[in-house]
């Protein structure tokens, strides 16, 4: 049994009593239905037999098609009520798995495969719950039905001829099983590649306009249809060959036994009724045969959805601490701490650092230094391999993981916006906010000079991902949504990356009031934020180099002086002025 059909039935075994009264009626409507038949060709034998009273028969038929109606809709209204009511769960768990294991689980992770884990293939399971499984109880109940009632109105004999077919009818499907999920494998493969190109074709029209590679991408796109269009081609080759078989054993059953029953001698009611009975205890099998032939869909797309929903989370939420009292900012502290993305590429080695309370501290160093780690290991996106990151003396392991949330906010180097007015994304943040305090933090983060040219102000939609608005305005809006939260630990990513001088002039002067009452972990590389900051971390190979004050590290750290002379000199080619020149060993 593959994982994700164990999966499958462990989420049945928690709606019993909806699957059974959709096998209940899912075997009265099919055994209804097979009584209606076989009424209907007895009472054409008993007219061919010159019986005169036919009506008892024809109301009997007539009651019977009704009764299969009725039970027709119950079944298929629980049986589907039962489905989508798995698959919303399913979805739910699905957004559990994905805050779970985020962010460092996605890392690995192409966002179009994760759309079509939570939309296509959890909507695949509509197939198992709502048919695949109520067919199959529901044909262990009404085929060996069929066989007793084939025996009690044709005979035994004629028994015995309908069981080797039916039984190669079942038996095909099986033969097929390994074929049906390789083929399902590959087309749900073929179908996410697709999904994926498009994806990415859509999110990246811009560079690959700007580029000149849309013949490129469009012979990607191409060719991940080719390969879908080659995998379904495969599974219909298949599926038919079913089909046939299916219809093979259904016309090799009726002739055997029209042939047995001439054989026997049957009168003219019990050889029609017989005969009909052979096509019609096909039934079950048939049902369920239309929903096998994609099993190796369905399977395949719970393997996925799956192995999703029991991926570990990347940082094991197993602290149970309350969270510090605290009566003012609180320090933070990396203790010996050493961490890598993988076992061969260590990022920090050994970092030992303190940020006392109400302190902005900017981290400093090459690209690949590690300062965007150490803010990762802050938010507890990873857990470090050895050492200790606490807040207030709180080692962050012990506390659980959504609590965190009431301690740092982090503001990203790319804010993401979504489609939606300018409010809804600020009160993301705080749902609820009163205006007074929206528009505070409006006003402490610059966002307030931009709102008179927005149509709507607030109520402006912004487009997708913020797309009406510039990165600068995106930031201090990111900023804004940050201040909002009011979290006594504010994690800035390059906050200012993206603004003109005189916006990042406007915004640091913002920064410098709201940063009072909170411990500030900046991660910067422009001059203008490592002078503002109370303290400079500078990270070199992922260690602590020296920490001190920018005048100070400019006078004693020639890592830091590198540094700031590679800002000096970018900031100067940019203004079309000569590059100054350095002292030997890179000392400005």
């Amino acid at each position: 049994m593959r994982r994700g059909t164990a999966g499958l039935l462990r989420v049945l075994s928690g709606h019993l009593r909806p699957f059974g009264i959709s096998v209940l009626f899912a075997v009265v409507n099919q055994a209804a239905g097979m009584g209606a038949v076989v009424l209907a060709a007895a009472t054409a034998g008993q007219a061919l037999s010159g019986a005169a009273d036919l009506w008892p028969l024809f109301w009997w038929t007539l009651g019977l098609t009704a009764v299969r109606a009725v039970a027709n809709w119950v079944e298929s209204w629980i049986s589907h009520e039962l489905s989508f009511r798995v698959l919303a769960q399913v979805r739910q768990w699905l957004y559990q798995a994905f805050a779970r294991i985020a962010p460092g689980g996605l890392i690995r992770r192409r966002g179009g495969d994760l759309v079509v884990r939570a939309l296509r293939d959890s909507e695949s399971l509509e197939i198992f719950y709502a048919h695949t499984s109520i067919y199959v109880a529901a044909a262990l109940v009404v085929a060996p039905a069929a066989l007793a009632a084939m025996a009690m109105i044709g005979g035994g004999w004629a028994a015995l001829v309908l069981l080797p077919w039916m039984a190669a009818s079942a038996a095909v499907p099986l033969a097929l099983r390994r074929a049906g999920a390789r083929h399902g494998g590959d087309l749900t493969d073929a179908l996410t590649e697709l999904n994926v190109e498009v994806t990415d074709l859509v999110q990246g029209l811009r560079e690959i306009l700007s580029f000149g590679r849309g013949a490129d991408r469009l012979d990607r796109l191409r060719d991940a249809d080719r390969r879908l269009a080659a995998a379904q081609r495969r599974q219909a080759r298949r599926a038919g060959l079913e089909t046939v078989a299916g219809g093979a054993a259904i016309g090799g059953a009726s002739l055997s036994v029209l042939a047995t029953g001439l054989h026997t001698g049957l009168p003219a009611p019990a050889l029609l009724a017989s005969v009909a009975l052979a096509g019609a205890a096909f039934t079950p099998i048939t049902m369920l045969l239309n929903v096998t032939r994609v099993w190796g869909l369905t399977s395949s797309s719970a393997d996925r959805v799956f192995d999703l929903l029991e991926e570990p989370a990347a940082v094991p939420d197993t602290g149970r601490a309350p969270l510090p009292v605290l009566t003012g900012p609180p320090a933070v502290e990396f203790d010996e701490v050493v961490f890598g993305y993988d076992e061969t590429r260590p990022v920090l080695r050994g970092v030992s650092l303190t940020v006392p309370g109400g302190t902005t501290l900017a981290l400093a160093g090459a690209t690949g230094a590690g300062k965007s780690t150490l803010a990762h290991l802050l938010l507890r996106h990873f857990d470090p391999a050895s050492g200790t990151v606490r807040i207030g003396g709180a080692d962050l392991r012990d506390l659980p993981v959504d609590d965190l949330t009431e301690l740092v906010c982090h503001v990203p180097q790319e804010a993401f916006l979504f489609h939606d007015t300018l409010r809804a994304n600020l009160e993301l943040a705080r749902p609820g906010a009163s205006a007074e305090d929206v528009a505070q933090a409006c006003a402490d983060a610059r966002v307030t000079p931009f709102l008179d040219r927005l149509p709507d102000g607030l109520d402006t939609v912004v487009g997708e991902r913020g797309a009406a608005l510039s990165g600068g305005e995106r930031q201090r809006v990111a900023i804004a949504r940050a201040l909002l939260r009011d979290r006594p630990v504010l994690v800035l990513d390059e906050s200012s990356s993206q603004l003109d001088a005189l916006s990042e002039h406007e915004l640091q002067a913002a920064l410098d009031r709201v940063r009072n009452g909170r411990t500030t972990l900046v991660i910067a590389h422009r001059l203008t934020t490592l002078r503002h900051a109370d303290l400079v971390a500078v990270l070199d190979h992922g260690r602590i180099a020296d920490l001190g004050r920018h005048a100070e590290l400019m006078a004693r750290c020639a890592p830091y002086r590198r540094l700031v002379q590679a800002q000096a000199d970018a900031a100067a080619l940019l203004d079309g002025r000569p590059v100054p020149t350095t002292k030997r060993g890179g000392d400005p």
